[in-house]
């Protein structure tokens, strides 16, 4: 699984403005510390809209399992992704490591808890790496045959590899940070959101909206 981020636009001085912008006034007016608590504000009291002003782009390589968790949150969010009418990317999948294999909660219907045996373990890794050159080899008998990609697609499993471009407002990561970090949500979608999270923290434009939502 890959994360990059493309663009950001916008930072802290964004959200202020779009807030002060009812008195008419700008954060320049402002001291630093004034800015930061405005912002805390905000964002304890549930006063999205600033947040929803600046943007982040990030280009997204998961597998199609982690993708549609991560379009479920839709407000403010704008996504493409490879087409396998397009294109062929059937040759590239995410691999769940021997010893990564998890047991089924037995307090949640979606979740997972703890690790299987190491016997469970072995089986569970080969049956994954049947189906995937089983699942492979299928699809290019098919495609040899002359049919068509669209339909071809249809055979590929869910661990297959695909690119996204994800546009969202700074909210939106929020809203999905708070959907997607939770400790029940599935582990390989914590990775893509934390890395997601991450690589917009490091660009320190956005610490004091980060930090007001208890990310820092």
């Amino acid at each position: 699984m890959k994360v990059e981020l493309l663009n950001v636009f916008g930072d802290d001085n964004m959200v202020a403005d779009c807030a002060r912008v009812s008195y008419q006034k700008e954060s320049s007016q402002y001291t630093e510390e004034q800015n930061e608590k405005l912002i805390e504000y905000l964002a304890k009291h549930n006063h999205w809209s600033p947040f929803s002003h600046p943007k982040v782009q990030f280009r997204l390589e998961v597998p199609i399992y982690v993708e549609r968790q991560l379009i479920k949150t839709q407000a403010g969010v704008e996504y493409n992704s490879i087409s396998g009418r397009y294109v062929d990317f059937s040759d590239t999948y995410t691999r769940i490591p021997l010893g990564e294999w998890r047991k089924q909660s037995k307090s949640s219907k979606q979740g997972s808890d703890g690790i299987v045996n190491q016997d469970c373990q072995i089986k569970a890794t080969m049956i994954q790496d049947h189906i995937r050159e089983s699942c492979k080899s299928a699809y290019n008998s098919l495609i040899e045959m002359g049919i068509s990609k669209e339909q071809c697609r249809t055979i590929l499993p869910l661990n297959l590899n695909t690119t996204m471009v994800w546009t969202g407002s700074l909210y939106s990561l929020i809203r999905l940070c708070n959907q997607r970090l939770k400790p029940d949500a599935q582990k390989e979608t914590r990775e893509v959101v934390r890395q997601m999270l991450g690589e917009v923290y490091k660009t320190g434009k956005f610490k004091q909206s980060l930090k007001a939502f208890g990310y820092e």
